[in-house]
């Protein structure tokens, strides 16, 4: 059986992470338990979980040829992800985020830099001209982070009118959400998303997606049960109750294992209560990968 095939669409970013004690007081020092420096992102790290569980990942994103793009390239060659990169030949700097991890929780506060606005290449509606040879046809499934979408909207449009399962990453509104989500098979949101307008309530990003179409959304709500939606059958998914050592990139987790079960088989359910298990197991340790070393050195029975 050939592995399922996933494009992922958004942003890549090198996260330098320190593990607290507590998150310390304003003008003060401390010292980390613990500090990893990792590529990392929506987009990145759901295609490398995709990759993980053994599917086939290619992403599109930008990298370009700043002072974090070594270990982000070498990142994506250890773990064979394919890479079409809109900052190709451009001095355009991944952006570098400071991570802040609270250990008596494993809450995470991000510090993200200001907002790059380089140019950076607009793709054509055509898969065979963009996309490397290699890839083929275009995959079952898609999903966009809400990161250029400018720049892939043609991509992402073609990609859909050849029946490909269009999912969104939806952690917050972005600029070009409205035009994305006409698109969309499925919506996985954070509880913090809300359309503009409207109050950050799950009535509210339901009737939202109702009224464009969108026939399955679901709504990650931390440690809480995930609030979901299916052509207008609500429904929960409780999630065990662990003790989380590390919460940052569990809903990317989440949203590339959902891309691998939903890519084998379209069962909104089924792919996301797997989904659901995987992300609960990468809050049990540190890093967004340590889950998978941990799965793989559980002895068998």
């Amino acid at each position: 059986m050939n592995p399922p095939r996933v494009l992922f669409l958004g942003r890549t970013t090198l996260d330098v992470l320190y593990w607290l004690d507590s998150l310390p007081a304003e003008d003060t020092k401390a010292y980390a338990r613990h500090l990893q420096a990792a590529p990392g992102g929506p987009a990145l790290n759901a295609a490398i979980t995709h990759s993980l569980l053994g599917g086939k990942s290619l992403l599109i994103s930008a990298v370009g040829g700043g002072p974090w793009a070594a270990p982000i390239r070498s990142e994506l060659e250890r773990h064979n992800l394919d890479l079409l990169d809109l900052a190709a030949g451009t001095a355009y700097e991944a952006p570098l985020c400071t991570v802040l991890v609270n250990a008596a929780n494993g809450s995470r506060t991000i510090v993200n830099p200001p907002i790059s606005t380089g140019p950076l290449r607009h793709l054509g509606p055509a898969w065979t001209a963009e996309v490397p040879a290699s890839w083929g046809d275009i995959p079952a499934v898609v999903l966009s982070d809400g990161f250029f979408i400018e720049e892939t909207w043609a991509l992402l449009a073609s990609c859909e009118n050849a029946g490909a399962a269009l999912i969104l990453d939806g952690g917050s509104w972005k600029p070009g959400t409205e035009q994305l989500v006409p698109l969309l098979t499925v919506a996985i949101c954070g509880e913090r998303f809300a359309v503009p307008g409207h109050a950050a309530s799950p009535d509210a990003v339901f009737a939202w997606f109702a009224d464009q179409g969108v026939p399955y959304v679901a709504i990650t709500r931390g440690a809480q049960s995930i609030l979901c939606w299916d052509r207008g059958r609500r429904f929960e998914i409780e999630t065990a109750k662990v003790e989380a050592k590390d919460t940052l990139g569990a809903g990317d987790v989440l949203h590339g294992a959902f891309c691998f079960h939903f890519a084998q088989e379209p069962d909104f359910e089924g792919a996301l209560r797997k989904a659901a298990a995987i992300a609960t197991r990468s809050c049990q340790s540190l890093g967004v990968q340590a889950w998978a070393k941990q799965t793989a050195e559980q002895p068998t029975r």
